[in-house]
């Protein structure tokens, strides 16, 4: 009975560290953002001034776990760093777009001569 407890006790730990964290996978998800950016991102969240009352209390509940989380993701942030983020991104294509519009030439239409 004693390891069924235990058993119990180690699966809800695990469960609520998965669970936990939201910011650093969040983050991790998208493009690469740089070391500890689940941390960074619950951080300038909470300065922001935009961001909710219901949301401030999470983010600070969130906020070690995600450093946690983004202490054991080192390894991979290194691994990622190398990697060129801007083709992996919407934004910052949208970004290039707006430096080069796309300009659309009408279409001749037949028998349409212009000399």
């Amino acid at each position: 009975m004693k390891n069924c407890k235990e058993i119990l006790l180690l699966f809800t730990a695990l469960g609520w560290s998965l669970v936990t964290g939201c910011s650093s996978i969040m983050t991790h998800s998208g493009p690469y953002q740089g070391y500890y950016s689940g941390a960074k991102a619950n951080i300038g969240m909470l300065k922001d001034d935009q961001t909710g009352w219901f949301m401030k209390p999470l983010l600070t509940i969130d906020l070690p776990f995600s450093a946690f989380l983004d202490t054991l993701l080192l390894p991979y942030d290194y691994v990622r760093s190398d990697q060129d983020s801007s083709k992996q991104s919407p934004k910052h294509r949208i970004d290039q777009l707006d430096k080069k519009p796309i300009v659309i030439l009408p279409v001749p239409e037949p028998g349409d001569h212009d000399t």
